[in-house]
């Protein structure tokens, strides 16, 4: 987990770019179907004739922001995306889908003068579009690799209800450094909203409870975007009290807020 953070670049504290990665079991896109699935799908306006066909890519403003697609003829390098699929707990075949894939789709948002929720729902369309193809097996974003029903099915949910995409743009993480005695937890995802990752270790807690614990938290603070601060504590009753304290990152690289739980 100490690889480059493809999810996001901070600027002026307030989230940057986001740039992630669809895997492809074949280097080819089909363009037609990509700039349909756009339009009639997610409701963003790319038309077949903006591609540049020779170079298979697409560059442009979209609701004042920069968003770019480009089809890579070979595999992420550096054995970036099978590194990232290892921590996908959720899904198993995640790391032969990386080891198996021969080329991706760049996507790329950078936000301008919008908001990073607004350049963040952008990239998730352009996302889930992508994997709408074919030969598409899986997303290389937030320091993972996602299952395509996975990221498409909360893409769809989030764009129906108007809720904030969370599990397209923040990924949980959960491991036991002691065979399952304790677990620990962390978030990817958080600082392209200018927000600190959140970490749990080593917790006595079920994984599910910690994962819970996570995205509560993580909900609460980019939805009211509240600023959790060392010393301080949280809690979602009158009686829980969980302490947090600020310091370097234990599964995620920078400084982050652990919580006691």
């Amino acid at each position: 987990m100490d690889g480059q953070d493809t999810s996001a670049e901070k600027e002026d504290g307030m989230g940057g770019s986001f740039v992630g990665f669809v895997l492809l079991d074949s280097p080819a896109i089909d363009i037609d179907l990509l700039s349909g699935s756009l339009r009639e799908e997610w409701g963003v306006p790319i038309e077949e004739k903006d591609w540049d066909q020779e170079q298979q890519s697409f560059v442009s403003e979209i609701n004042g922001m920069m968003a770019a697609l480009s089809l890579m003829e070979a595999p992420i390098p550096n054995g970036e995306a099978v590194g990232n699929a290892r921590t996908n707990f959720r899904w198993p075949g995640a790391v032969a889908v990386a080891e198996a894939h021969k080329a991706h789709i760049l996507v790329a948002v950078l936000r301008r003068d919008r908001s990073p929720e607004e350049a963040g729902s952008l990239f998730v369309k352009l996302c889930a579009a992508c994997l709408r193809q074919p030969n598409a097996t899986g997303a290389n974003v937030l320091g993972s690799v996602l299952a395509p029903d996975f990221y498409c099915d909360f893409a769809k949910h989030y764009m129906e209800t108007g809720e904030f995409p969370l599990m397209n743009l923040v990924f949980f993480g959960l491991y036991s450094n002691d065979g399952g005695a304790t677990f620990c937890g962390y978030t990817y995802g958080m600082t392209a909203f200018g927000k600190r990752e959140l970490e749990v270790i080593d917790s006595p807690q079920k994984p599910g409870d910690v994962f819970g614990l996570l995205h509560d938290v993580a909900a609460y603070v980019l939805d009211s975007d509240v600023e959790l601060k060392d010393g301080e504590t949280l809690g979602f009753s009158a009686e829980q009290k969980l302490a947090i304290t600020e310091s370097a990152g234990v599964s995620v690289n920078g400084v982050t807020l652990k919580i006691g739980f």
